[in-house]
Order: structure tokens, then C-alpha cells, then sequence
């Protein structure tokens, strides 16, 4: 039986694969014919991949395969919504939860690159108000684990905000993006689309929902969710 809490917070970062809209089955189906093409594990592989940045995962498990340019990079992920858009869904709740919120005191922190990341506003995410502030794989130097994103999304936002040490609430669906989020120093709420929950517990989530129909809005001026956690 699931239990609420209320959380008080002054700015909200979201991941946004797995954690807003449901890409994994295509996602994994692109890296399965890789790892099938170059004989690598897909165990082990996407064991250790989920959440990391495109680029670190060619690097680690492909380093065969020519990235220069990042064209490796970018004709895997251009392909998700330009060829299979149409398998790809929103997780329940999201489209009510960014549209209670006012988008500026919340951002987008992915491991994707930047058109990926606007093509979901731009189709199925089109009914959301777009945040103005999107920190993609481009723009960091080093990927989830790793806090680099979300510190700079917090820097940003706070900046806008004219904010000294804000709050913050991160939504990750990944263990490694869980654990950006508290080393980022901020109450994370996993989402478990594609890990356990006791997996996202254990990297450090604070709350974990199935989805985002368990999270509402009751303010979303000064930013005050109600979260029915599992």
C-alpha cells in the first residue's frame, strides 16, 4: 500500500527517457542489433549502460565502431524519433504534472543529445509548456553518475530564480541517474519504469512511484508535490 508525503521544493530537474516518456523497447532493440552485430554481451551491456550518455557507451563497449564527429552517436539516437516515434509513449502522468508546474523553475537533465530531447516536446510531449532550459549530453563532460548535469541545471535555474541554495527534487528512472541526483545534493524520486524499485532505493532515491499519476501538484508556484511512494 503505497504512502504520501508532501514535499516543499524551489525548483524540480527531470531526466527525461524512461522518466517522461517510454523509450527503453526501442532503445534496447537499436543496441541489441549492435551488440548482436559486434558479438558483444547484451547482459552485461545494458547492465551496465542504462542512463549513461551515448557516447561513454560506444566508447566503453564499442570502440570498433567510428565515432568521430559523434556520427555514431547520432545516427543511433536521430533514429528513435525519426524512424520509431510511433513506439514511443509518455508515461502516465507527466503530461499533468509539467503543466502544473511553471516552466521556469524546472529543466530537462538527459544522457540524450539535444534534438532527441526537443523532438519529444515537439510530438508527444507537444501539449507541455517546453522549459527553457534543457541540459543534454553536449553539454556536460562527464555523464550520469556523475552530478555535472544537474549542478548545472541547478546553477541555471537558480541564476533565473535569483535563487542562493534552492531546493531541489530530481525524477530519475536510472540507478546511475538517481545517483547524479544526490551527489547533485537533491531529493530524488525514482521512477520505476524499467528498474526495480529497491534497485532505485538502493542507489539512493528517497521515494520511488510506478509512475508519475502518483505525483500532484498542490501548489505550483512556491512548488509544493504530494507523492504517493511505494
Amino acid at each position: 500500500m503505497s504512502k504520501k508525503v508532501t514535499l516543499n521544493t524551489d525548483i524540480v530537474l527531470f531526466d527525461l527517457d524512461g522518466t517522461l516518456v517510454y523509450t527503453t523497447d526501442v532503445v534496447e532493440a537499436l543496441w541489441s542489433e549492435i551488440c548482436d552485430q559486434y558479438g558483444v554481451d547484451k547482459t552485461n551491456f545494458f547492465e551496465h549502460s542504462h542512463g549513461s550518455r551515448t557516447s561513454e557507451s560506444f566508447a566503453k563497449f564499442f570502440p570498433m565502431i567510428d565515432n568521430t564527429d559523434n556520427k555514431a552517436v547520432l545516427k543511433l539516437e536521430n533514429a528513435i524519433p525519426d524512424l520509431h516515434g510511433d513506439k514511443v509513449r509518455v508515461i502516465s502522468g507527466a503530461i499533468e504534472l509539467l503543466n502544473g508546474l511553471d516552466r521556469e523553475k524546472w529543466c530537462i537533465v538527459t544522457s540524450g543529445n539535444n534534438y532527441i530531447a526537443h523532438s519529444w516536446f515537439n510530438s508527444i510531449l507537444k501539449t507541455v509548456q517546453k522549459p527553457t532550459t534543457f541540459i543534454t549530453a553536449e553539454l556536460v563532460s562527464k555523464g550520469k553518475p556523475d552530478p555535472e548535469g544537474y549542478l548545472k541545471g541547478t546553477e541555471i535555474l537558480s541564476k533565473k530564480l535569483s535563487l542562493s541554495s534552492p531546493k531541489s527534487i530530481v525524477f530519475e528512472d536510472a540507478p546511475v541517474g538517481v545517483k547524479a541526483g544526490v551527489a547533485a545534493g537533491a531529493t530524488v524520486i525514482g521512477v520505476s519504469s524499467g528498474f526495480d524499485a529497491q534497485l532505485l532505493y538502493d542507489s539512493g532515491a528517497s521515494y520511488v512511484v510506478k509512475d508519475l499519476t502518483q505525483v500532484k501538484v498542490i501548489d505550483g508556484d512556491k512548488i509544493t508535490l504530494e507523492v504517493a511512494y511505494d
